[in-house]
């Protein structure tokens, strides 16, 4: 294991020939063909989690709810599946130089895992605000932690000055990259399958990684199933996919989210992300505050017994919130019940003390 600090180099110095051989090829968009190639690359990399129900958040909600509960994945997030399909589908001349990507905790933790099944290194670039927990989390499948700045333009020019510096290892962005999103996508195909009766899914959003390949497999599966993203307050993606504009600030675009969901802290999607979420994704969009969050987690833990982060409870918050009934009533209105919905409960990598916290304070 290493632990490295890199606060205040400045990383100009990288020559542009190397940092771009360190970046992926630009690659075409992602298909259901190539979420299904994932689905057989991954399976013996991965779990097929369950799915849970409660009784509860049925009648709280008005609709049944049904949570695939990627808490319980490899690694303790969704991102294990997208991760495995990017180191599997290099070949072994450029695996064995090793893997870099820069994360807030639960895609390094992946890469990491997927990097040392197939016995390759790997650099993970952290922002120095992640939680302990989840760096913990990734120093113990052997990768090296270094951290950064926490903004998203110091992550990536600190990912590509380690590639470089590791003679060639291979970037996996934590979300815009067709593999990743092809393999976040497996997830549709596991939920349909067990449930054809599906109406909507609702979907964590950050960089757009799960909320793309959801859709592209989803869609595939069922043309009439909404996929629906669900936000921290503050992000605006309803907004920017209202106006047709994928980041409306270029510097609030560099900013990370201030919610107590660390995992799901990016302000703009990707921009391959953006482009299939605008051809597959529901133009309505659901916003979660910290306070909803809080008191999801609580509902997650009291009454359903699981312990997820509170990226892992925004689904959830999203049915219990006032945002969800007038949607559902606009569908029901319009002859398009929702009846069955699945949420995704995208991680459980929670700092035990700020858990514990955060539940108290749900309480009310």
């Amino acid at each position: 294991m290493e632990l490295r600090i890199d606060l205040t180099r400045r990383r100009g110095g990288t020559s542009a020939a190397r940092a771009a051989a360190a970046r992926p090829p630009a690659s075409p968009m992602v298909s259901y063909a190539s979420v299904l190639a994932a689905a057989q690359r991954i399976r013996g990399s991965i779990y097929r989690t369950p799915v849970l129900t409660s009784e509860l958040v049925d009648l709280a909600s008005g609709v049944q709810c049904h949570f695939k509960a990627e808490h319980l994945q490899r690694t303790g997030s969704f991102k294990m599946r997208g991760a495995s399909n990017a180191v599997l589908s290099l070949p072994s001349a450029q695996a064995k130089h090793g893997f870099v990507a820069h994360s807030a905790g639960n895609h390094g933790a992946a890469l990491a895992a997927a990097a040392q099944g197939r016995g390759v290194p790997c650099t993970i670039v952290v922002p120095s605000d992640t939680p302990a927990a989840k760096v913990q989390n990734i120093t113990r499948h052997g990768a090296a932690v270094v951290l950064c700045e926490p903004t998203q333009q110091a992550r990536v020019q600190t990912a590509e000055a380690e590639a470089a510096r590791m003679g060639g290892a291979h970037i996996v962005p934590p979300y815009d990259d067709p593999a990743v999103i092809a393999g976040q996508g497996t997830i549709a195909i596991e939920l349909l399958e067990e449930l054809p009766q599906l109406d909507a899914i609702l979907v964590p959003v950050s960089g757009g990684g799960m909320l793309a390949g959801i859709a592209v497999a989803a869609r595939a599966l069922k043309p009439s199933v909404r996929v629906i993203a669900v936000e921290p307050e503050g992000k605006g993606l309803g907004r920017a996919m209202a106006e047709g504009v994928r980041v409306r600030d270029e510097a609030q675009a560099n900013r990370l989210l201030p919610t107590i969901a660390d995992a799901i802290r990016t302000v703009a999607l990707g921009p391959r992300c953006w482009e299939l979420a605008r051809a597959h994704v529901d133009p309505s969009v659901l916003s979660v505050s910290d306070e909803m969050l809080r008191a999801a987690l609580r509902v997650s833990l009291l009454e359903m017994k699981q312990a997820v982060e509170p990226a892992g409870a925004i689904a959830l918050a999203a049915l219990l919130s006032p945002a969800w009934s007038r949607l559902a009533a606009q569908a029901e209105a319009q002859g398009a019940p929702l009846r069955s919905v699945a949420a995704i409960s995208c991680g459980g990598n929670a700092d035990i003390g700020q858990l514990a916290r955060y539940c108290a304070e749900g309480h009310g």
